[in-house]
């Protein structure tokens, strides 16, 4: 796979406004007038792994792009000085209005996410997660739908990430504790 060079979206550089700046890395902007640099790493996001009592996987609809339309499972990205555990839980209650009371770190997986037309490199932390009540699940505006299905009836093709089909899978094939 060739890597994507997201920098060079940007046609300017931040520090003096000139053109004659490049992306020498996959993750460097180099200005070659003033020496702005800027350096892009992974941008950490969260998964959340719930399941009812039944062994079914609350899964998400996808509202918005990219990907609408597409099963995700509960989660986005971590904001600035916030804990991948506070993520996981503030993007619980946004998209599906219920309340994480305990979390279990699973694994990480890479991901690409492309967002108009600009590659971001995520780091994606995938928790277990526990929840107070089911009875008051309810799709926000993030996400179109809300539903339970039963591992059987996952269709991989309609998960529109790698990175949440591979957490699925790590899930569904770890020693049963779940």
């Amino acid at each position: 796979m060739n890597p994507v060079y997201p920098l060079t979206a940007f046609r300017y550089c931040p520090g003096c406004g000139s053109t004659n700046c490049s992306s020498p890395t996959i993750k460097q902007f180099v200005c070659r007038d003033c020496g702005f640099q800027y350096f892009q790493n992974a941008s950490s996001a969260v998964i959340a792994i719930i399941s009812d009592a039944l062994g079914r996987v609350l899964f998400t609809r996808r509202e918005r792009e990219p990907a609408r339309g597409k099963l995700d499972l509960p989660g986005g990205f971590v904001d600035p000085l916030e804990t991948a555990e506070t993520a996981v839980t503030r993007e619980v209650e946004e998209e599906t209005g219920l309340l994480v009371t305990a979390t279990r770190f699973l694994t990480t997986f890479t991901n690409t996410y492309v967002y108009r037309d600009v590659t971001y490199y995520t780091l994606d932390l995938v928790f277990v997660c526990t929840v107070r009540d089911l009875s008051v699940l309810v799709a926000s505006d993030e996400v179109s739908d809300v539903l339970f299905l039963w591992p059987p009836e996952i269709d991989p093709t309609e998960i529109g990430f790698d990175s949440v089909r591979n957490a699925l899978h790590a899930f569904l094939t770890e020693p049963a504790t779940h």
